[in-house]
């Protein structure tokens, strides 16, 4: 396994500030945000991306995944959506991922996530939105192929794609197994009731990377600090690692009042004392 950490939780922070609190941790694989103040689309052009390319060749990190899930920039937690109503919503959120993609090339970054769909609107059945988000694909992963950049979805609850048979329903029906992948989290699997390890090894021909969190006690939907929530990581891993698996796994933990430094370390802290550390090349 390939240990990379992503800006999340560092979205207040500058870019550098985020990517020097990755490094220092040890990590030299970085998921970006792609949102102000980090890596939002719009504010980059040549210039930028000479300088982000220097700051990380400076520190020898790697960029393993462009985070487009969601930009507050555009809007709130659950806008700009894949299915919005107003057509012009769902241009903006086209647009933006187009923009994501574009950008990921000019920075070799190999895949761009975004999510499940998002939530259905209250005029829409399942059906249709479905088919709504099948032809909002269909605009988006023809400029994916062309671009050589992965597009990953994240099947989440409160999304269209909540659970790994929808989510293997849906890449059936776009036939796109070159392009179009998994961005894929164990949590909400157990959200939706189902065993992680039974998710990961469904989808696994087509996951381009595991998310880790922990996950909260309670019924509410929130995400916690690795070793602070109820979700089993240590099974979890060892499934991954009977399984054979290679692939990057993104820490993406939630905010907190620390400071970024000392949320990378308690994660650092955190796979020290189980002994996964030594994956890291």
């Amino acid at each position: 396994m390939l240990w990379a950490y992503s800006t999340l939780p560092f979205r207040r922070k500058s870019l550098k500030e985020a990517v020097d609190a990755v490094a220092k941790g040890g990590f030299r694989c970085v998921e970006l945000l792609a949102d102000r103040p980090h890596l939002f689309p719009e504010d980059f052009r040549a210039n930028a991306i000479n300088e982000l390319t220097q700051c990380l060749a400076q520190r020898n990190m790697k960029i393993v995944n462009l985070n487009g899930w969601q930009a507050s920039t555009l809007g709130d937690v659950a806008h700009p959506n894949w299915l919005a109503e107003d057509w012009r919503e769902r241009e903006l959120r086209i647009r933006y991922t187009l923009d994501c993609l574009r950008l990921a090339a000019a920075l070799g970054i190999p895949t761009v996530s975004t999510n499940g769909g998002g939530p259905i609107p209250e005029s829409m059945n399942e059906r249709e939105a479905w088919r709504l988000f099948v032809a909002n694909m269909h605009r988006v992963t023809p400029i994916a192929k062309k671009l050589g950049v992965k597009l990953c979805f994240r099947p989440e609850p409160d999304q269209l794609i909540r659970t790994s048979v929808q989510t293997l329903e849906f890449l059936k029906e776009l036939e796109e197994p070159d392009v179009l992948t998994v961005d894929f989290d164990p949590t909400y699997a157990v959200l939706q009731g189902e065993d992680p390890c039974e998710a990961f090894q469904s989808l696994r021909p087509h996951i381009a990377f595991v998310r880790l969190t922990d996950l909260a006690a309670g019924e509410v939907h929130r995400h916690a600090q690795l070793g602070e929530g109820v979700f089993d990581i240590p099974s979890f891993i060892q499934c991954l690692k009977e399984r054979g698996y290679e692939g990057y796994v993104v820490i993406s933990v939630p905010s907190s009042e620390r400071s970024p430094d000392e949320v990378v370390a308690a994660s650092k802290e955190y796979l020290a004392r189980h002994g996964y550390l030594e994956d890291t090349p």
